[in-house]
Formats: structure tokens, C-alpha cells, sequence
């Protein structure tokens, strides 16, 4: 048995295990992980859908089948190694040919993409279902820096309305933090709707205790990224792995039809994140995403060097993305 699979059986069995054994069988390990997350799950009460919303989709279609086969396929496959949509280097050379659409003004502060969103929440939308220009005037000048709690609640109240309206429409799901919330919306293909469950600054610990929230969604797909805050702000590999550990769990359980996607976390150029750290957190995650049979999407042939840092090219910071970056995880996103 893999290191990881031992920290996951001490996380979950009721009592520890006594040294390897290869040929245990995990279904109680995978049992007690489902129930370690519905212990998490009732104590953070599900939202209450509140009203209705139209949102003038542009592409409807019946989902019965489809769920129908994905439910098939969760009950009968059991993949033995971890499943990698590896992405390459090519992708940054593909990214560069994009054109890039031009716009009027758009958000660039956490303020204006907060007023924003809200504006749209409000005239019965979501802010990815607009131009990146809309309603301008509400936010062009917001300076308030919104809470977590309020990043939050928004989030929330965001979901509510997909979960109301989505109808028979498709829905991918995007979680994570800054590097999902400003994920540019118009770079996403508008055959579905897109909610994105990104706060900036929130850690592996932040996005469990608030995935209550999508409780009542219903997504044929879940883009899940995240682990790099915790690393920048010091907690160990396995905080984080337990934390995923969780989140994937409730994932399964809250949304057994769903194609759940975790990613890999992106590496960075900042000193106090070394790239060796993140490649083998990244293979704990790839084996602990397999353990949930959930997809892994392998991120850092794209984005890393020749030292395994971030390429330069793709970021304002060492951390963030810049354009070019998002237009190479578009690329990822839309592979999968």
C-alpha cells in the first residue's frame, strides 16, 4: 500500500492500521471517507433555493441519458492507475496563435469583478452569460474590498440561481481560488452554462467548509483546483492531502453523475514554493484523485520550464496568470 493510501486509512478507519498489507481491500476505506464527509456535510446545512431565474440559455438539450451512461460507467469501470489528460508544450505554441478578442473595458480589481457580478445576479444573469463590459457604470469605480464572507455569500447566492435555472441546460462547474475566479469568461465556449467557485486567497481548508453551496447544482462536469495558497501560506502536504481528501469525497457524494476533474497544482517562480515540493504533491493528488476514481488533468507540462518553475511568459507575478497563461489552461479545460 502507497504512503497515501496509509494516511487515508488513518484519516478514516476507525482504528490504525498495523503496518502495509497489499491485499486489503479499500472498499472500506472508500466507505469510511464518504462517511467522514457526510459527518462534514451535515454540519455546514445545505442553501435553500430561493426564487427563480432566467438566464436565456442558448443551448438546451434532454441530460437523462447522459446521466444515465455516467452512472453506468462510475458503477462498472475501476481504472488501476490514475487517469492523466496530460496536456504539453505545444499548448503554449497553440495559445499564442489564438486570436484575441477585443473588448471594451472589463474588470481588474476584486471590487469591480464583485460589483459586476452582482449587477448581473440582480438583472436576472451571471456575470459569465455577459460581456466582459456590462454594466459598467456600477462597477468602473468600486473601491470596497468585499469580505471573504461576502465573496462567499455571493458565491452562494450564485449557485441558488443555477440551481433554479439551469433547467435541462448543461453545467461545468469551476472551483478553486484566484487562479479560477478570474478565469475570463469570455474565453468559455457558450454550448453550456459556467459557474465559477473561485475566491481569491482561499486554501484547500476554505473551499470544504464551503461546498455546501453546490449542494443543490446539478453539473455534468467539476473543474476542481487548489492547494497553492496553502502551500504560500505554510501548511504541510498533508493538511492539504487530507483536505482534498475531504473535498473529493463530498464531490462523489453530492454529485454521483458528475465528471469530477481535479487539477494539478500549477507550479510557481517564488522561492518559498520549490517546484520539486509541488511535483510530488502533484503525484500524491494524482494517486489520491484515482483512489476516488475522479479524473486528473496534469497541468505542468504546460506550464513549467526546464527547472520546473512557472514560464515566465505566462504570468504577472510568479503566481498568477496572465492572458497568455489562461488561454493555455483554456486549451486544458476545453480537452477534457
Amino acid at each position: 500500500m502507497s504512503d497515501l493510501l496509509m494516511l487515508m486509512a488513518q484519516l478514516t478507519a476507525p482504528e490504525p492500521l498495523n503496518g502495509p498489507n497489499p491485499d486489503l481491500d479499500i472498499a472500506p476505506m472508500a466507505k469510511a471517507a464518504v462517511d467522514a464527509a457526510s459527518q462534514i456535510e451535515q454540519s455546514v446545512p445545505a442553501p435553500a433555493v430561493q426564487g427563480t431565474m432566467d438566464l436565456t440559455p442558448e443551448f438546451s438539450r434532454e441530460v437523462a441519458a447522459r446521466r444515465q451512461k455516467l452512472l453506468h460507467l462510475q458503477q462498472t469501470a475501476r481504472r488501476p492507475e490514475p487517469t492523466a489528460y496530460a496536456t504539453t508544450p505545444r499548448a503554449l505554441e497553440v495559445a499564442r496563435r489564438q486570436p484575441v478578442a477585443v473588448s471594451g473595458p472589463k474588470p481588474v480589481s476584486g471590487p469591480q469583478l464583485f460589483e459586476q457580478r452582482w449587477a448581473a445576479l440582480q438583472s436576472g444573469s451571471l456575470y459569465t452569460r455577459v460581456s466582459p463590459d456590462s454594466f459598467h457604470g456600477q462597477w468602473a469605480k468600486a473601491t470596497y474590498q468585499p469580505t471573504y464572507g461576502e465573496w462567499q455569500g455571493l458565491l452562494k447566492r450564485e449557485a441558488n440561481a443555477i440551481a433554479a435555472g439551469q433547467g435541462t441546460n448543461r453545467l461545468t462547474v469551476v472551483v478553486g481560488d484566484s487562479l479560477s475566479m478570474w478565469l475570463p469568461p469570455e474565453m468559455l465556449p457558450r454550448d453550456r452554462f459556467w459557474l465559477n467557485q473561485g475566491i481569491s486567497g482561499d486554501t484547500t481548508g476554505g473551499i470544504l467548509q464551503r461546498q455546501s453551496a453546490l449542494a443543490n447544482t446539478n453539473p455534468d462536469t467539476i473543474h476542481l483546483m487548489a492547494g497553492v495558497n496553502d502551500l504560500k501560506n505554510g501548511a504541510s502536504d498533508r493538511e492539504i492531502l487530507t483536505n482534498l481528501h475531504q473535498i473529493m469525497a463530498r464531490l462523489r457524494q453530492q454529485h454521483p453523475t458528475a465528471r469530477v476533474v481535479v487539477h494539478s497544482i500549477l507550479p510557481t517562480r517564488w522561492e518559498n514554493i520549490p517546484s520539486q515540493r509541488v511535483r510530488a504533491l502533484n503525484t500524491q493528488i494524482a494517486q489520491l484523485t484515482d483512489y476516488h476514481r475522479l479524473d486528473y488533468l496534469d497541468l505542468h507540462p504546460s506550464f513549467s520550464n526546464d527547472t520546473g518553475n512557472l514560464r515566465q511568459e505566462l504570468t504577472t507575478d510568479g503566481l498568477h496568470l496572465n492572458r497568455l497563461g489562461y488561454q493555455v489552461w483554456q486549451l486544458a479545460i476545453l480537452e477534457v
